[in-house]
């Protein structure tokens, strides 16, 4: 082999090797957006106030994108099932990153209409965890969801929408 075709090889694979290594790099960390404790505790406060507020007796969840659960809990006199169904509520919203009515919504399109199966439209909830009930929604930034926030106990799917998004609002210019 000549020096200068053994050259030319040298400086390709130095070249391949220098792409191939920026490439693993980028490949390394994903950097995200991601909800904070304090975060995540002003959005529930948010949304307990307003149901305080309107006399609603109920509980409130809050998700990561992961569907962890960074706060939960359930005001004074709530009953025993709102606790659980708030935390099913935000998962749905997780799950299906749209508010959990939307989503239910989609369930009762389908089983009224003979449609093909559409994602979100399934009759029944079919991931473990998720429930056909409104008054959970996802937390955005821009198009990525972040988490999932939910209220139960008010009388009303409308109504737990609105304490839920009374959280959401306390932390709007954050979310952006």
């Amino acid at each position: 082999m000549s020096k200068t075709n053994f050259a030319t090889l040298l400086a390709a694979t130095a070249l391949l090797t220098g792409g191939a290594s920026a490439a693993r790099a980028e490949q390394g960390l994903i950097t995200h957006k991601a909800l904070s404790l304090d975060m995540a505790m002003t959005m529930a406060q948010g949304s307990l106030e307003k149901c305080r507020s309107l006399n609603y007796k109920c509980a409130v969840t809050v998700l990561d994108a992961t569907g962890r659960t960074i706060i939960a809990f359930q005001d004074d006199g709530a009953n025993l099932h709102r606790f659980d169904i708030a935390h099913k509520k935000a998962y749905t919203a997780l799950v299906y990153r749209r508010p959990s009515k939307e989503v239910v919504e989609g369930w009762s399109k389908k089983t009224a209409e003979n449609v093909p199966l559409e994602e979100g439209t399934m009759p029944n909830p079919p991931v473990e965890g998720t429930i056909d009930m409104g008054g959970g929604l996802p937390i955005m930034v821009g198009n990525e969801v972040i988490g999932a926030i939910a209220v139960s106990g008010a009388p009303g799917w409308p109504m737990d929408e609105a304490c839920a998004k009374a959280g959401l609002d306390k932390v709007a210019a954050k979310l952006k």
